[in-house]
């Protein structure tokens, strides 16, 4: 039987990591032939962040 609170924490997740992807491409490359590396590392980790807090509820739902 699937847990209500974990399916809102896997689709918080999900939306999450969506957001945080859009983000990081738009922040870290802001223009052709560059990089901003403050803003990559910034978003990447809410990428990796919110990629596991989905995970980890789609194991739990």
């Amino acid at each position: 039987m699937a847990s209500s609170l974990w399916s809102i924490i896997c689709v918080a997740g999900v939306w999450g990591f969506v957001t945080c992807t859009i983000f990081f491409i738009l922040r870290a490359f802001p223009a052709r032939d560059r990089f901003e590396g403050r803003a990559a590392l910034a978003w990447g980790t809410g990428v990796l962040l919110f990629f596991v807090v989905w995970i980890i509820g789609m194991t739990q739902a």
